[in-house]
Parts: structure tokens; C-alpha cells; sequence
């Protein structure tokens, strides 16, 4: 397990319903919200107070009643996407919400808000040094076991892309409607969404490296080669 992070130094993920440690559930009504990109900022009424959430991007509007799932709170919280300091945000989802694209457990949607760079070490991981195995997403998440701590290498489609997030570069890839997230350890990157790309990387599982960096299934150590 990593090391707890400053505020500062952490970026967040959409956290999905079933990897998601339970939390206080927070009901109210939406009376404002800010878009981010793939993440929105959400001003909540309850019966005492008026909070902000930073929740997965779904489909919310002022005036709609939600129930929240809390995962964190932090405080003097700066969003770099909206320029924007919070005295106190809740990170955690609504609940019940539904994942976008089949097979990825922590839908990837990190915001840049890193103040400093960030240099965690992640010790509970896996890095093969064994010959690459050939193969697609799907036929990965059909098999996990087969995978566990072994090479891969697969092609599919950038979705999403968010780089110097906790000294790395976070990519999501979809192929077929079937996505997964790998991790590389060169913050700079130079892919972005609807890229074609080759990756090869080392398939870790039920990772947790702490505040909902939490996945069922995930590529380390990624080399990533634009096709």
C-alpha cells in the first residue's frame, strides 16, 4: 500500500458501485453544478447544509434528488480544471450509478489537480519480466487468473488519458466495448484520446493503492507505442 498523499498531490477516479468501500450516504437536491470534463462538482442541499461532491460524470441536473456514496473528504481542495479552490469537497458517486463500458470496475476520469509533482512509490505491485502474451481485453477479463502478474500486449483505442497523476499516466483503452486502464511510469505520455496505440504492460489484480485507486484489474509498468 502506498503512502498517504497530501491533498496536493492527488488526483481522483471515478470510483465504481462495487469496488467502492462503504461510506455515509448523503441525500439531498442538486442546486449547482460544474463541469470538469469526464468529472462534475455537484452542490448538494441537505436538510443542514449545503455541500460540494466531485462525482463520475452521469447524467445530473439542478433540481434532481440524489443520494451519495462518500469515499473521502478533502479540504482546501484546488481543482486545476475549474481554477477553482473548494474549503471541503466529498469525492464518492451517486448511488447506484452504472459503469459506461464493460470490464472496467474503476471507471478512469482523473482531472489533473495535482499542485506539486507528485512522486508516491507503489509498493503492492507486480512487474513481470517474462515474454509478452498477445491478446485482447476481452479475453482478459473472460480468464483474470490466467493473467495474474503476467505480460501482455494488446492494441485498442484511447478513451481517456490523464498524465503526471500521481507520478504517472493513467490510459484507458477500449476495444470492442471492452476497456481497461494501464498505468504508466512516464507522467508525460504523449497520447491522447482516439489514438490507436499498442500496450504492453503487466496485469496486476484486486489492487488497491489507497483513496479509490481501487481496481479488480490493471496494467503496470505499461510501454506504449502509437500504431
Amino acid at each position: 500500500m502506498i503512502k498517504k498523499l497530501s491533498h496536493a498531490c492527488i488526483g481522483t477516479l471515478f470510483l465504481a458501485s462495487s469496488l467502492l468501500a462503504a461510506g455515509k450516504l448523503h441525500k439531498g437536491e442538486v442546486l449547482e453544478l460544474q463541469d470538469s470534463g469526464a468529472y462534475i462538482y455537484i452542490k448538494v442541499k441537505k436538510q443542514d447544509e449545503e455541500i460540494w461532491a466531485a462525482i463520475p460524470k452521469t447524467d445530473v441536473k439542478v433540481g434532481d434528488k440524489v443520494t451519495l456514496k462518500e469515499s473521502t473528504w478533502m479540504t482546501n481542495f484546488k481543482s486545476k480544471t475549474l481554477e477553482k479552490t473548494f474549503d471541503k469537497v466529498l469525492f464518492g458517486e451517486i448511488e447506484g450509478q452504472k459503469k459506461a463500458i464493460h470490464g472496467v470496475d474503476n471507471v478512469h476520469g482523473i482531472h489533473g489537480q495535482a499542485m506539486k509533482k507528485p512522486n508516491p512509490k507503489f509498493d503492492d505491485i507486480t512487474i513481470s519480466k517474462e515474454k509478452a502474451i498477445k491478446t485482447d481485453i476481452a479475453t482478459i477479463q473472460k480468464d483474470i487468473k490466467k493473467f495474474k502478474n503476467k505480460n501482455v500486449t494488446l492494441e485498442g483505442e484511447v478513451i481517456q488519458v490523464s498524465n503526471k497523476v500521481m507520478g504517472n499516466t493513467w490510459i484507458k483503452i477500449q476495444n470492442n466495448n471492452n476497456a481497461i486502464i494501464f498505468r504508466s511510469t512516464n507522467e508525460d505520455e504523449k497520447v491522447k484520446k482516439g489514438d490507436k496505440i499498442k500496450v504492453t504492460g503487466t496485469i496486476n489484480t484486486d489492487v488497491d493503492y489507497g483513496y479509490g485507486f481501487k481496481y479488480k484489474v490493471i496494467g503496470v509498468n505499461a510501454k506504449v507505442e502509437k500504431i
